[in-house]
């Protein structure tokens, strides 16, 4: 009912700023798909397409000195994500976001990755966050 509700919004013109326990854009997707039933997918893939800007999503990883810094993943709806979104095509959409850093976008294995190149956190802590722990640790060793 809220995301209804909140689609609904976005669709008339409103800003609509939502949080969803998620791991990951793409699982935020499923999320909101699955809050509809099955007969409403359609509806939604194409309301997402059109009134989706961006998914940003974080989390929180311990640093070297003892504290929390956030890993940030921002995936934005550029043409290419939203067509895939209208196709319902949602691991299409992990595999574009993964490809588009040119896009100003960042997954949470480049975002960890970077974290590991400042110093701020260990390899250790970056691979226990990662995504793909392989994907990340081709980055790492060939200096992706």
């Amino acid at each position: 009912e809220s995301m209804r509700a909140a689609l609904d919004m976005a669709g008339t013109g409103h800003l609509v700023l939502a949080t969803i326990h998620s791991n990951n854009a793409a699982e935020t997707l499923d999320r909101i798909i699955n809050f509809f039933p099955q007969e409403q997918h359609a509806q939604v893939y194409m309301d997402l397409a059109h009134y989706l800007r961006a998914i940003l999503s974080q989390r929180l990883v311990r640093a070297r000195n003892g504290k929390r810094v956030a890993a940030v993943e921002l995936m934005l709806n550029t043409p290419h994500i939203k067509d895939l979104i209208l196709k319902g095509d949602i691991s299409a959409v992990k595999e574009a976001h993964k490809e588009s850093g040119e896009h100003g976008m960042q997954n949470f294995d480049d975002a960890l990755l970077q974290l590991y190149k400042d110093g701020t956190i260990t390899l250790d802590e970056a691979m226990s966050h990662a995504d793909s722990r392989a994907n990340l640790e081709a980055k790492v060793n060939f200096g992706g």
